[in-house]
């Protein structure tokens, strides 16, 4: 039954007209829905515990396109498992990754970033003494807490990049917990 319950979701999702702004965000919200449920189902049937790895947009509690993503995967999740879900959220001040052109069609090529410039929340993070750190946002202090929940712009990196205008997103308000990353490397294609 959930084998056809996949299927049904992906044909559904499959069906959206990209020309139709109005459609892709329809589908964007079944599609973040169907993440959640599906991992919601595994979770129920095995009694484990999940490591979710999807893009940052769809595991965060807030997404940096709205009106696209309205309710992320994340933001279901901890509906239904309250405390039990915790999302993890990833940050890099420069480097590259993979990317296309269009989510949906196309090769995934390399696109390489500058160094995060001043006003990004990621140049205020590459500031921390440590290269390579996680920071549980949840504990942080007041002073801390109260910088992260404003809204900055970011490197939103996804099965798509838009280099400008870069999105904005309050980091404490999106995440349980930050990695950050001083620099990263797209990975190599097989």
């Amino acid at each position: 039954m959930q084998h056809a319950r996949n299927i049904a979701q992906t044909f559904a999702f499959a069906t959206v007209d990209l020309a139709d702004p109005a459609s892709v965000t329809a589908a964007e919200r079944l599609r973040d829905q169907a993440m959640a449920d599906n991992v919601l189902w595994w979770q129920r049937n095995t009694g484990h515990k999940v490591l979710l790895s999807p893009h940052n947009g769809h595991v965060g509690y807030r997404s940096t396109h709205p009106d696209m993503y309205p309710r992320t995967q994340g933001a279901l999740l901890r509906d239904r498992l309250g405390r039990g879900y915790a999302a993890i959220g990833f940050s890099f001040a420069g480097g590259s990754f993979l990317t296309k052109d269009t989510s949906l069609d196309g090769e995934w090529k390399p696109v390489t970033v500058p160094a995060a410039r001043p006003g990004m929340n990621e140049h205020s993070l590459d500031r921390v003494r440590h290269r390579d750190f996680y920071l549980d946002l949840r504990t942080a202090p007041a002073a801390a807490r109260t910088w992260l929940d404003r809204a900055r712009p970011v490197y939103d990196a996804g099965s798509t990049f838009i280099p400008e205008p870069l999105p904005v997103l309050a980091l404490g308000r999106a995440y349980d917990v930050l990695v950050h990353l001083h620099r990263v490397r797209s990975a190599d294609p097989l």
